[in-house]
């Protein structure tokens, strides 16, 4: 009985396919393009040249969210984390340099709403650890940012549950 229901339902997308199908010939692709919107033929000559990146900036902020995840089968809900410890650390100069050791810049915690801020941040590679607070159910983690080309960087950082 399956191989029969199988096999109908093959016979009866060939025929759809082949019943939708048209007996006209296409027409070749035009040659060249000419002006106005006389068919619905685009054509595409090379690739695009990619554009350059935004320079480096000179100083920047780094602002960001500390959130971490809810208990419960709905793994997409979060809640602010007060009190989480951020920590930036250089690691590579901004040509890519790397410090040895690496050198701890500034540090900061996070407000009520799981929120910080750091200002005046020189170009450079920077790992970001992120200390969940004493006593939550959560993992600390670790996040990092390259050399800014913008004056405002921001980060949002949902840290995961202990097991």
């Amino acid at each position: 009985m399956y191989r029969q229901s199988l096999t109908l339902a093959f016979v009866v997308a060939v025929v759809t396919i082949v019943g939708c199908s048209g007996t006209e010939n296409l027409s070749p692709a035009p040659s060249k393009q000419t002006g106005g919107h006389s068919g619905d033929t685009a054509i595409v000559t090379g690739g695009a040249t990619p554009q350059s990146p935004p320079p480096v900036v000179s100083s920047f902020a780094l602002s960001g969210l500390i959130t971490g995840h809810d208990a419960g089968p709905d793994t997409t809900k979060v809640s602010p984390v007060p009190n989480a410890t951020v920590t930036l650390v250089e690691v590579a100069g901004v040509n890519g340099d790397t410090l040895s050791p690496s050198v701890a810049v500034t540090s900061t915690t996070t407000d009520g709403n799981g929120k910080f801020r750091l200002e005046n941040l020189a170009p450079a590679y920077y790992r970001i650890d992120i200390g969940a607070p004493e006593g939550s159910p959560y993992a600390d983690a670790t996040w990092g940012v390259g050399p800014a080309r913008s004056t405002e960087v921001s980060i949002d950082v949902a840290l995961r549950r202990k097991p």
